[in-house]
């Protein structure tokens, strides 16, 4: 009798109090909650909250004793947190159910639907939306609900200050602005610039406005002022 493959369960994911997701193989398609949480050998199921992600991106609550379908809702994934806490948010309009009170810019990448070149940002109504940077964790325990969408990804510029690296969002800077972001910058010194080229290294004024939307990135150094006399 040839296998139709209803005999080899039904592959799923399960993460933890996070986005580690790890198979786990149901034999069961339509199982109860505490079967999936079993799957996970996750003990006792009662001290777990365990939500689906739904193909919309939505997060939908599945309780120990009622049966979920999988087939009908398409479900590959799941996560369980540790306690009953839950928070809610939206990242670009999918319903999500936090169990931590912090939750990281990578999993706000994966549940909004992120591209490579988008970032998530904080919507802030009446105001600018704040970016979420890479690696940041964004506190959940505000009395409001909050927002998260995606946009284009900031372009970011670099130069170099005493072989420093530095990075900003400004295609352009005043020597003065430069200088600001040098920590503990000697105002006995200058700003130059290193030539490219055949070009000389020359000084920058404060108020001089340097590009830097260039290729290489700029070079600069300090040096001490040159006295006249």
């Amino acid at each position: 009798m040839q296998d139709n493959g209803t005999n080899k369960g039904h592959p799923a994911e399960l993460a933890v109090d996070g986005i580690v997701f790890k198979p786990i193989a149901l034999s069961d398609p339509v199982p109860l909650g505490r079967q999936i949480l079993g799957a996970g050998k996750l003990a006792p199921p009662e001290v777990y909250s365990l939500y689906a992600i739904l193909q919309t991106g939505d997060f939908e609550d599945v309780r120990l004793d009622e049966t979920f379908d999988l087939r009908a809702k398409g479900t590959e994934r799941f996560i369980a947190f540790t306690g009953d806490r839950i928070f809610r948010l939206f990242a670009n309009n999918r319903e999500i159910k936090w169990g931590l009170e912090t939750i990281n810019e990578a999993a706000l990448r994966l549940f909004s639907g992120a591209s490579d070149n988008e970032a998530v940002f904080l919507e802030v109504r009446g105001g600018t939306d704040r970016l979420i940077k890479e690696g940041e964790a964004v506190d959940l325990t505000r009395d409001d609900v909050e927002r998260f969408i995606t946009a284009p990804r900031p372009k970011t510029y670099h130069f170099f200050v005493n072989g420093q690296k530095y990075e900003t969002d400004q295609p352009q800077l005043t020597g003065l602005q430069i200088k600001a972001r040098v920590s503990g910058w000697n105002p006995e010194h200058d700003l130059m610039l290193e030539g490219h080229g055949d070009d000389p290294d020359r000084i920058i004024a404060d108020d001089e406005i340097v590009d830097l939307d260039v290729t290489p990135a700029r070079r600069f150094s300090s040096v001490p002022k040159a006295n006249f006399g």
